[in-house]
């Protein structure tokens, strides 16, 4: 370790700098200068140098990081960019996943792409899966497209073609005819920013990438400059989102490794202290003004991934911000701050962020204006902050004007009082942050609890111990000089680089010598790297895998043992195979607590890393000293227990030396507070770091007090950990799961339901046909065993159509759960598995006896045995038997950790059931339904849709009455149940009509029991949307899915403001089959879920390419070319398949599939809206049908089979939505920016 070593970390509002010298550490922090932000860097650095009494010339390593890459991307201040990429497949960046993230909100919106589409330009030249060419590369058109570029002032172009992680020959020739004709342009190839399979997160990297490069270029090339001229002749080092160290050329080259640089070094600052605590199990915790991040620190080491989103836009919800794929500290980050603004809900309950007041105005507290009430302003008036202010800081705070505005915004309208109010705000956040924590935990595959919570940033002190407490923590320790603590953190980062490849491998098929070889040059290209950043001669070197089970899409990270693959002689084949299976058996057992016997293991990519020898920790003693202080002032403060004020001893963080301090007392310093709540002590270590446990409280608490006066706040705190905890259980699901439609799509539900079978909370992750009909399967699960006969470790499960939720494929396991000896709960998950028998995923069958096994509602575990002979009748009548039983395995395993996390809270608040939450839960919803009802004229309307169908034309006939009763759908009229598999059981009927209903009235109230009380749905027996046993009912979601427009047709007669205009309504799931292309006899099925337009809404246009009311997303072409033999030769949008009108009507897109080989293939279509279209409403123009032909022209039935000859090319162009109101009413600009981007035809 070098002895002065000095860094630097520019945040959106302050720069914050760490000088570690001889003589100690010195810190500084500084307004940051947003126009010439090196300004701010070297006034800082001037600053501790004066402080430390030392020159430029005694630094000898100068470490930077920056949140100008992550802010260029957020606020879109990057340069023109341009992406050329494979011909056929421009759009992809911008259709994204196809899926919609926010199922209830008609109005959300994806990201905008960084490349518009008039600077996306598709080149001829295509790479098989294999990396094989098929076409070569048109340098001509390269050539076009340079010119045309140089046209339009663009300064950056991304290059990334299908499949250049294999194969970078066509990216190096594009960017060796670009340069030769337009060097000064910066250019950014994606099999060098990320070589990893999946285009969309690949293309997405590399533009992000090509748009900050200009930007980044210039500012590291100034700061270098003029930091140089101040005689700083060591080397500037940049710290990178993974949390190593890079060079400044590395940085120019890839500046998007800089994104989220700044809480990279948090986390390894609390990485540092674990090491010399020796603590194994920590969570770094970072709360600010804006956003709280969150990251598992295990073994002292940071988790770390491959993939994240920068500038989620939606409430912080994954999916609205764009996909990078490159090394980062996994972290996960909500819009929880002591800026965070407070309100109520819908339902009259206090909700927190994530909008934000930020410093200017701020909290109401700060007397700057501030008009929303937001954490800070509750913390102040708890006593938590004394209005004196942070000690010796600089802002006052106002205790009068908190407490105003609490009152004016939560009190006046919500009920509370004014004590209760401000103490609900904190411990919604601490919830809400709690639950971030539980739901990363679970993700990451860890079990936090019993660990140590380190907390930084001016906010986290005040909240760091409640949320651990949630947490099941029982230590927090809050860092010296926690202000600037990412800098800090800087100061001890290593030099690191990782090398990734995406190298498909059955292990059955593994090649020792090719993996050596590998592998070799991968570590031989990252010590290259790092030796530019360090002079260590010795070099820590390790490699991963990311491995699965055959068939499944989600891989987990497997440790490689480089002295076995590597030794001399090499190992034989068989044994490597051996040693690396069982490391992925042990991890995927940790992980998910089993493993899978008889399924093979493949590894997708593979990552070598190379990074400096850290220096060795140095241990920190600690021992709580017996001595405490006397006679320190108190205040009040509000206990988080009880809610009573208690008198709080404060004092100053520096006069605690030697000392320990017993809560409720308030540890003030120059940047922050600490809170330490009653049950708590706290003691300074050797070096300063404050550290806080648990004791033991020997006096009784008032639980009379406790339950009158916090009975309704925690009620909805309660509430909102059951949502949480079933998406924890969701998460698990797909996780682990094997099917396509689950791991990679989503196409699930999970929730928890009470004794009698009500629905209590669903996961927001999960489609709605399999939620509301899963709402109604757990009370026909209930009649067959009533709750009293269940047992501990009992799992019961059925895939029966008419119990659950709609075709065989689909299973549901329902899971009991016990708290003291007596049945609590339920949870309920479903999942669709890969295979059920019969004919398979198509419309051919005829009635239920064709379509596969068929499994009634039965005990299926006893004390969590599974039933052998059950087993074997699935096994015996599944085409893939392990992967079904492997699905169903997940779903069980998903209901365990959903009965762990309810019981948990059932402790933390001290329930005996949840007889009063549920009732409270239910309650609450119905009256906040019926109030959304009762703004609604009474009266019945009446429309028909119709649709296509398989040998005739189907009408959905629809009556929708409201009155003061709710809201009530019938479909007296509908057509009758058809000889093909297109029928539709009543419970899926009911579930996709009240999602229709819940989607305009009520969005924002939580699905569950009581609201969907209030929607009541009929079909007469016998017609299409209600067919009894034994119809054909195998893809029920053909039919099912047009229900939501089907009732939009009356709705948008009662509300014709908030109705969306129809849509393509039903998937447009690409499913195909054969022989690949080896001549090995080998079969192949491929599916994939796609979307054609969704129609336009209400003051926007409608989603192109994106599925409603599904919500399910694609798989990636590259994936689906990996399993297939097929090749995607065209994947974009359908112009001027959009209805016209004042808003337009999304687009469909147009897919041309061809066999890679000689080989011909089977596709079974499954389709709607090529007869008739979506509609129109309002004046709104109808969208374009669907249609199927082959390449020669020859049509291609919407439904059925059909055999695709060798040689011939299948095209499909997707329905698009249609328009929402006059086309005479639509924009200029809009007109103009449709005709620019190629959205319509001039």
């Amino acid at each position: 370790m070098t002895s002065v070593r000095l860094a630097a970390d520019i945040g959106g509002t302050f720069t914050d700098i760490a000088l570690e010298a001889p003589g100690g550490l010195y810190t500084a922090k500084v307004l940051t200068t947003a126009v010439e932000p090196a300004t701010a860097v070297l006034e800082g650095v001037e600053r501790v140098l004066a402080d430390a009494s030392l020159t430029p010339q005694d630094v000898d390593v100068f470490v930077h990081g920056t949140t100008l890459a992550t802010n260029a991307l957020i606020e879109r201040r990057g340069a023109r960019t341009a992406l050329l990429t494979t011909a056929g497949m421009r759009d992809s960046i911008e259709m994204a996943h196809e899926n919609r993230f926010e199922q209830y909100d008609l109005a959300m919106t994806r990201p905008e792409p960084l490349v518009p589409r008039d600077l996306r330009i598709g080149i001829p030249g295509r790479l098989a899966s294999t990396g094989a060419i098929l076409q070569d590369l048109d340098t001509d058109a390269v050539l076009r497209s340079v010119k045309r570029l140089q046209s339009l002032d663009v300064e950056s172009i991304a290059i990334g073609f299908l499949h250049s992680y294999l194969n970078s020959s066509h990216e190096i020739q594009a960017a060796e005819i670009v340069r030769s004709h337009w060097p000064e342009v910066t250019l950014s190839l994606s099999s060098e920013v990320c070589p990893e399979i999946r285009e969309y997160e690949r293309f997405s990297t590399t533009c992000a990438n090509a748009y900050i490069q200009p930007l980044l270029t210039r500012y590291l090339t100034d700061l270098e400059t003029r930091r140089r001229s101040l005689g700083m002749d060591c080397p500037m080092l940049l710290m990178q989102s993974g949390g190593g160290l890079g060079t400044l050329d590395d940085a120019l080259q890839f500046p998007v490794r800089l994104v989220e640089s700044g809480p990279a070094g948090g986390a390894l600052l609390s990485a540092e202290l674990a090491k010399s605590f020796e603590i194994n199990k920590a969570l770094s915790f970072d709360m600010g003004g804006t956003t709280a991040k969150l990251c598992i620190i295990n073994d002292a080491q940071p988790r770390t991934s491959r993939e994240f989103e920068v500038g989620r836009e939606y409430r912080f919800l994954a999916g609205s911000g764009l996909p990078l794929r490159l090394p980062v500290i996994e972290m996960v980050e909500i819009g929880a701050g002591g800026s965070s603004v407070a309100k109520l809900d819908e339902l009259g309950r206090i909700s927190v962020g994530p909008h934000s007041a930020g410093s200017e105005p701020g909290p109401a507290c700060y007397g700057r204006g501030g008009a929303d009430a937001t954490v800070t302003d509750a913390d102040v008036a708890l006593g938590r902050i004394l209005s004196e202010g942070f000690s010796t800081g600089d802002l006052n705070f106002s205790k009068e004007a908190a407490v105003t505005v609490i009152n004016d915004t939560i009190v006046s309208t919500g009920g509370f009082d004014p004590d209760t109010a401000a103490f609900g705000i904190c411990e919604t956040v601490d919830e809400n942050m709690a639950s971030a924590g539980r739901v990363h935990a679970i993700e990451q595959g860890c079990d936090i609890t019993d660990g140590t919570l380190i907390a930084f940033g001016g906010a986290a002190p005040l909240h760091a111990v409640r949320v651990a407490e949630k947490l099941g923590m029982s230590e927090v320790l809050i860092p010296s000089g926690a202000g600037v603590g990412s800098a800090i953190g800087f100061l001890h980062a290593p030099a690191s680089h990782e090398n990734v490849r995406t190298r498909y491998t059955r292990l059955d098929d593994l090649a020792v010598d090719d993996l050596s070889t590998m592998l070799g040059e991968m570590l031989d290209e990252a010590e290259e790297i790092v030796r530019r950043a360090t002079n260590d001669e010795d070099l820590i070197k390790s490699a991963k895998a990311f491995m699965r089970y055959e068939g499944q899409g989600h891989e987990i990270t497997v440790d490689l043992d480089l002295d076995e693959i590597f030794t001399s002689p090499p190992p034989d084949a068989a044994h490597l195979r051996k040693v690396l299976e069982e490391a992925f058996v042990d991890e995927y057992r940790r992980l998910y607590g089993r493993e899978i016997t008889g399924l093979g293991v493949e590894t997708l990519s593979w990552v070598a890393t190379v990074s400096s020898t850290p220096a060795a920790p140095k241990l920190e003693g600690w021992e709580l000293p017996t001595n405490t202080l006397i006679d320190l002032p108190t205040t009040k403060t509000t206990d988080p227990e009880s809610g009573a004020m208690l008198d709080t001893a404060v004092v100053a963080r520096a006069d605690l030396e030697g000392y320990r301090i017993d809560g409720p007392a308030l540890i003030t310093e120059e940047q922050t507070t600490t809170f330490l709540p009653q049950a708590y002590c706290a003691s300074l270590t050797e070096n300063g770091h404050l550290r806080i446990r648990h004791r033991e409280i020997t006096a009784g608490r008032d639980g009379d007090k406790t339950s009158k006066g916090l009975r309704t706040l925690q009620r909805d705190i309660m509430w909102n950990r059951l949502i949480a905890v079933v998406q924890e259980q969701a998460t698990t699901l797909v996780r682990s799961a094997f099917s396509t439609s689950t791991r990679e799509a989503g196409d699930l539900s999970a929730g928890v339901f009470d004794p009698q079978g009500r629905m209590l909370a669903q996961s927001v992750t999960g489609t709605p046909g399999h939620v509301n009909s899963m709402a109604a399967s757990v009370g026909h699960f209930l009649d067959e065993f009533p709750i009293h006969t269940m047992r501990p470790g009992d799992i019961y499960l059925t895939n029966d159509p008419w119990k659950g939720t709609g075709h065989l494929f689909d299973v549901v396991v329902v899971t009991p759960v016990f708290y003291k000896d007596h049945p609590v709960a339920l949870f309920a998950c479903t999942s669709h598995v890969v295979d059920i028998g019969g004919v398979g995923f198509s419309s051919t069958s005829r009635e239920i006896f064709h379509e596969g096994l068929q499994l009634p509602i039965m005990r299926f575990a006893t004390e969590e045995v599974f039933d052998p002979n059950v087993v074997r009748i699935i096994e015996s009548n599944v085409r893939d038997s392990v992967q079904v039983m492997g699905d169903i395995y997940s779903l069980a395993a998903c209901n365990r950790v959903g009965a762990l996390r309810l019981i948990e809270m059932m402790t933390e608040y001290q329930l005996e059931d949840l007889d009063d939450l549920g009732e409270y839960i239910i309650e609450t919803s119905r009256t906040a339904m019926l109030a959304e009802i009762g703004r609604l004229p009474a009266g019945t309307w009446n429309s028909t849709m119709r649709v296509d169908g398989v040998d005739e034309p189907l009408d959905i006939v629809t009556e929708l009455r409201i009155d003061t009763h709710g809201v009530t759908v019938k479909f007296d009229g509908t057509s009758l149940v058809q000889p093909h598999g297109i029928n539709v059981p009543m419970s899926y009927t009911d579930a996709y009509t009240s999602f229709g209903v819940r989607c305009i009235i009520g969005p924002n109230i939580p699905n569950n029991a009581g609201s969907l009380q209030v929607i009541k749905v009929s079909a007469p027996v016998g017609c299409i949307l209600n067919a009894p046993r034994p119809a054909a009912v195998n893809i029920r979601h053909v039919m099912g899915q047009m229900l939501p427009d089907a009732v939009y047709g009356c709705l948008s007669q009662v509300v014709p403001n908030k109705v969306p205009a129809e849509g393509t309504s039903s998937l447009w799931n690409l499913l195909a089959s054969g022989n690949w292309d080896d001549q090995t006899g080998r079969q192949f099925m491929m599916m994939s879920f796609n979307s054609g337009g969704a129609g336009a809404r209400p003051g926007q246009d409608g989603l192109s390419a994106t599925a409603f009311p599904s919500g399910v997303k694609n798989m990636p072409v590259e994936i689906n070319e990996v399993v297939s033999p097929l090749v995607f030769w065209r994947k974009e949008f359908r112009p001027d398949s959009g209805g016209d009108g004042e808003f337009r009507g999304g687009l469909g897109q147009v897919v041309e599939l061809g066999h890679r080989g000689d080989g011909e293939f089977v596709f079974s279509a499954t389709f709607e809206r090529v007869t008739y279209p979506a509609r129109g409403r309002h004046g709104g123009g109808n969208g374009l049908t669907g249609n199927l032909t082959l390449d020669d022209g020859s049509p291609v039935a919407a439904k059925g089979n059909t055999v695709v000859p060798s040689g011939r090319h299948l095209i499909i162009e997707f329905p698009g939505g249609g328009g929402l109101g006059d086309p005479q009413d639509r924009e200029d600009q809009a007109r103009l920016r449709d005709q620019r981007l190629g959205y319509v035809s001039t």
